[in-house]
C-alpha cells in the first residue's frame, strides 16, 4: 500500500529535521526521476545461483495449496456484492476448526460505511454452527474472524471444504481498498479471507485501528467470477476471459482465473483500457474514460522492466491496474493494483508489491516491513530518490515492529515501516557492497517464492554480507 508516497516520504524526512529533495508527482509521471548509474540492478542470475541456499529460479509452489472459487454479483446501483465462496483446504498442521478474516470490518473501514455480513457458512466435516471473534472489529459488526469448528482434529494432510456466503456493503469513496461512486465500485479483501500460514497455524491477529494490510494468506488456485452492470468494464486479479452475458438486465459476467493468489480485488466502472506485453507478462491499465491511458500504461512498462531487471520475471502472466476516481495513494493485490494515485511513485511501489507481498509473501501483521519497506526501497532505488528517506534511520522505533505494536499510531507505523525500513533497505545495500547485497535479494527472492518469508529468511541470504546484516540490526529490522 502507499499512502500517497510523497507525503509518506515528506514526512519520514520531516521527522528528522531535514528537507527534501524536490519532486513532482504529475499523473502518469513526468519522466523527471532518473536512476543515477551508481544505483543500477545487478543484472542477471545471482552469482551462487544453483545451489540449495541460492536457487537458480523461483520456487514452485505448494503442489496442495489452497483452492478458492469466488464468485461476486455487484448491484446495479453498486453499492453492494453478494459474494459465494469454496475453498478446498489442505492443512500441513492438525486443525480443529477454519478461520477467516473479515477485513471489511476493520474499525476505520466501517466508518466509512463498508462492512461484511456472513449469510451462510458449512464445512466439511463441520462441528456445528460457525461463529465470529471479535478480533479488533468496529462495533456493530460480526466480528474479525469467522471459525467453521470442524467437530475433530483434522490430521495434516486431510483435505477439508467450506463454503460462505456474505454480503459486502461499500461505503462511499475513501483512501481504502473499498469504495463506490456514482459510476465505480472496487473492493480488495472483500471475501472471508483463509488466514493460515504453513508450518505456522492460523493467524487471529486483530483488525488494525488505521488503514494498512494485516493479513497473512498463503498463495491458492484462485477461480474468480465477477456479475456487474453491463455498461461497466472489470479490472481484477487473475488473467481474465472475455465478458458473456449472463442473461439477466443486461449484466455482464467476467472470469478470470489465478494459479497462485493470495487474495484478489475487483474494480469496477467506465475504464478507458489499453494494455502491452512487458517481459512475456500483460500490463492492462483502466483510466477514467475522458483520460488517455497510455501515460499511465507507459509508466507501468517502464516499472515492470526495471524491476524485472532487479528481481526476475513478472510473477503473474497479467497485471492490472485500475486509476479510481479518487486520491490517496495505492492499494497492491496479486496481479491487479488498486490505483488513487497515478504518479510515478506510487506505481511503482504498487508494482513492487507483486514480487514482494505477492509473491514472497510475508506476515503482513507480524513483519509488515518485509514487503512495505522493500516496496518502497525499490521505488527508490528505480527512480533515484534514495536521498529522500537517508535521515529516516535517525527515526525511533524498531523496522520490524508488527502492526499491532504501533497500537494506533498511523503516523508512527508509516514513517517507520516504510520510511526507515527503505532507509535501512538502502544503507544495507552501500554496505553490501550493492553488487553482493543485489545477489543475495535475488537469491532471497528465488528461495522465497510463493512461501511466506520471515526475517530469519533474509538474514539467511545476506549471511555472507555481515556489513549489510549489522545495519539491519541497527534498524531493529533482524534480530
Amino acid at each position: 500500500m502507499s499512502r500517497s508516497a510523497l507525503r509518506r516520504r515528506a514526512a519520514a524526512v520531516a521527522a528528522v529535521g531535514l528537507v527534501a529533495a524536490a519532486c513532482t508527482s504529475s499523473a502518469g509521471g513526468d519522466g523527471s526521476f532518473q536512476a543515477s548509474a551508481s544505483s543500477g540492478p545487478t543484472s542477471g542470475a545471482p552469482s551462487d545461483s544453483g545451489s540449495a541456499a541460492c536457487p537458480a529460479a523461483y520456487a514452485q509452489p505448494d503442489p496442495r495449496r489452497p483452492e478458492v472459487r469466488l464468485t461476486f454479483d455487484l448491484a446495479d446501483d453498486l453499492a453492494t456484492v453478494r459474494g459465494a465462496e469454496d475453498v478446498t483446504f489442505t492443512p500441513d498442521l492438525p486443525v480443529r476448526e477454519l478461520v477467516f478474516r473479515l477485513t471489511a470490518n476493520t474499525p476505520p473501514t466501517v466508518r466509512q460505511g463498508t462492512r461484511i455480513e456472513v449469510t451462510a457458512a458449512r464445512s466439511d466435516p463441520s462441528g456445528g454452527a460457525y461463529r465470529f471473534q471479535a478480533a479488533g472489529a468496529a462495533a456493530g459488526t460480526q466480528g474479525g474472524l469467522l471459525v467453521l469448528p470442524l467437530g475433530r482434529q483434522v490430521p495434516a494432510g486431510e483435505r477439508v471444504t467450506a463454503h460462505v456466503e456474505f454480503t459486502l456493503t461499500l461505503g462511499k469513496q475513501a483512501f481504502d481498498r473499498f469504495g463506490r461512486n456514482a459510476d465505480y465500485a472496487w473492493w480488495g479483501s472483500g471475501q472471508p479471507l483463509l488466514a493460515w500460514e504453513r508450518g505456522a497455524g492460523w493467524h487471529e491477529e486483530p483488525l488494525l485501528r488505521y488503514t494498512a494490510e494485516s493479513a497473512t494468506s498463503e498463495a491458492a488456485r484462485t477461480d474468480l467470477t465477477v456479475t456487474a452492470p453491463g455498461k461497466y468494464t472489470v479490472l481484477s486479479s487473475g488473467t481474465q476471459d472475455a465478458p458473456v452475458d449472463s442473461g439477466t438486465g443486461g449484466r455482464k459476467r467476467w472470469h478470470a482465473v489465478a494459479d497462485r493468489a493470495r487474495d484478489v480485488s475487483v474494480a469496477v466502472g467506465p475504464f478507458r483500457t489499453a494494455k502491452a506485453t512487458v517481459a512475456g507478462t500483460t500490463v492492462q491499465v483502466g483510466t477514467a474514460p475522458d483520460k488517455a491511458p497510455q501515460q499511465l500504461l507507459t509508466e507501468a512498462e517502464r516499472g515492470v522492466r526495471e524491476l524485472v531487471a532487479r528481481y526476475g520475471p513478472p510473477p503473474f502472466p497479467s497485471i492490472s491496474l485500475a486509476r479510481l476516481p479518487i486520491s490517496g495513494g495505492g492499494i497492491e493485490y496479486p496481479g491487479a493494483i488498486l490505483l488513487l494515485d497515478d504518479s510515478r511513485v506510487v506505481t511503482v511501489h504498487e508494482l513492487a508489491h507483486q514480487w514482494f507481498y505477492a509473491m514472497v509473501g510475508n506476515s503482513q501483521a507480524r513483519d509488515p516491513w518485509l514487503d512495505e519497506a522493500f516496496a518502497t526501497f525499490s521505488e527508490e532505488e528505480i527512480d533515484g530518490t534514495t536521498s529522500a528517506t537517508s535521515g529516516a534511520l535517525k527515526l525511533p522505533g524498531e523496522v520490524g515492529d508488527s502492526t499491532t505494536d504501533y497500537g494506533g499510531n498511523e503516523k508512527a507505523y508509516y514513517n517507520t515501516t516504510y520510511g526507515k525500513g527503505a532507509a535501512a533497505l538502502i544503507a544495507a545495500r552501500g554496505a553490501g557492497p550493492p553488487d553482493k547485497f543485489d545477489a543475495a535479494l535475488r537469491c532471497y527472492v528465488n528461495a522465497n517464492a510463493w512461501r511466506i518469508a520471515k526475517p530469519a529468511d533474509l538474514a539467511k541470504a545476506l549471511a555472507g554480507l555481515p556489513a549489510s546484516t549489522k545495519v539491519l540490526q541497527q534498524a531493529g529490522a533482524l534480530p
